[in-house]
């Protein structure tokens, strides 16, 4: 079936989403940033035995779908504030892609122009195929299922952090093109990664040495 052409957002409509995208995307990050350090932390922790080990395996979990849950919400085609809505304003080449002020400066009319083609670079190469993978467990189904199933639509956890760091490239170059700010949404998935790791590296290990109370099962 032929896609439907969709509407290309104006200007103001693609400055006012760019908050928002940046938002979602940071809150998709941090999910996926705890998730990996959660891994790291299993990973490191292999051969002890702690109960903890069950309680961070929980949390991997959760964090894994919750991330697949905030990439819809930045990359669905048919919403008005998504990634891909905002592409079909910035891939137009007489479109005007800086919204600083009346008269921007020609340093931010060339910031915004790198933000621009980078933007673009990254859209060019995002792996829809695997994302739409990722999207058939969208809307209520979602949340209603494990990441065994995922898995048996052939959806990895690689996959999922290529589109997490794609849409957080993306999301950043717009919010500079925009606005002329650097905010970007991967700090928030670096942070999450390592505060998790720490975290969980510590209450397994303490676990394991009899150093952790546990409630009984």
């Amino acid at each position: 079936m032929a896609k439907v052409d969709l509407p290309i957002p104006t200007i103001q409509q693609v400055a006012r989403m760019a908050p928002e995208l940046n938002a979602w995307t940071s809150m998709a990050a941090r999910a996926f940033g705890l998730y990996a350090g959660v891994n790291e932390a299993l990973k490191m922790s292999r051969g002890k035995s702690a109960v903890a080990k069950n309680r961070a395996d929980e949390v991997r979990q959760e964090m894994i779908m919750m991330t697949l849950i905030r990439l819809f919400a930045v990359m669905d085609r048919q919403s008005e504030v998504s990634l891909q809505s905002a592409y079909r304003f910035i891939k137009q080449p007489t479109a005007r892609h800086y919204s600083g002020g009346h008269d921007p400066s020609p340093g931010a009319l060339a910031t915004c122009s790198k933000a621009r083609t980078k933007f673009l670079s990254v859209y060019s190469q995002v792996d829809f195929a695997a994302f739409g993978r990722i999207q058939s467990f969208r809307n209520g189904q979602i949340a209603h299922i494990a990441w065994p199933d995922a898995e048996k639509a052939k959806i990895t956890y690689s996959e999922v952090e290529v589109v997490v760091r794609a849409c957080c490239e993306m999301a950043g170059q717009l919010t500079l093109m925009i606005s002329g700010n650097n905010d970007e949404p991967e700090e928030h998935l670096n942070e999450a990664h390592h505060d998790a790791y720490e975290f969980w590296l510590a209450a397994i290990s303490a676990d394991a040495e009899g150093r952790l109370d546990t409630p009984p099962q």
